[in-house]
């Protein structure tokens, strides 16, 4: 029955419209949201319900419909791989947790999780650092090694600053421009699918 009477506050809150309720409140008329203390903090706390949903969510400017940071197209190529040698299960969950990550803007997540996927996939090219399959496998062409020594080069090192870097008296925040290396991680990803078809 409260909940009821709740929701029922809460539309009547709703034809009123978030300005009109908000003023009230903050003038303290209690023309429309009443004069008692329950009515007044209901009032407020539907305020702060519809100001959290108007809220955009951090490190996403597009829709939840917008682009991932990792295609689900690439993801799925990595499901239907099968191998007597290896088990993909890992590197999903990492390009999963890399896309919910970015959804969110938890930048330091996405350095640490790119660092993860760097560590994890060089035996994939018979190697057992991601430095050698940067500087030696040459499969890809060489626009591929091109983009290997990059992902090596800046987003290791971008990675293992926010992961090792001990506290300091002064910081600055990662942003997605700083951690962003969604295409060339889509290009490790390509040739782990083509050459695990």
């Amino acid at each position: 029955m409260e909940h009821q009477q709740r929701s029922a506050r809460f539309a009547c809150l709703e034809r009123l419209g978030l300005d009109l309720v908000k003023s009230d409140l903050l003038e303290g008329r209690f023309r429309w949201v009443g004069c008692t203390m329950d009515q007044q903090e209901e009032a407020w706390e539907w305020i702060r319900m519809k100001e959290a949903q108007a809220t955009p969510r951090v490190g996403r400017d597009d829709s939840k419909n917008g682009p991932l940071f990792i295609a689900e197209s690439r993801i799925d190529e990595l499901r239907k791989l099968v191998s007597p040698d290896f088990d993909f299960q890992k590197l999903i969950r990492l390009c999963e947790e890399l896309n919910s990550s970015y959804e969110s803007g938890n930048y330091y997540a996405m350095a640490m999780l790119t660092r993860g996927v760097l560590d994890h996939v060089p035996p994939l090219f018979g190697y057992t650092t991601f430095a050698q399959v940067a500087n030696n496998y040459g499969s890809g062409g060489r626009s591929f090694k091109e983009t290997m020594q990059h992902l090596e080069g800046a987003a290791r090192k971008i990675s293992d600053g926010h992961l090792h870097m001990p506290i300091r008296n002064s910081e600055t925040l990662p942003t997605l421009q700083q951690v962003n290396c969604g295409a060339q991680l889509d290009a490790l990803l390509s040739e782990i699918v083509r050459i695990m078809k």
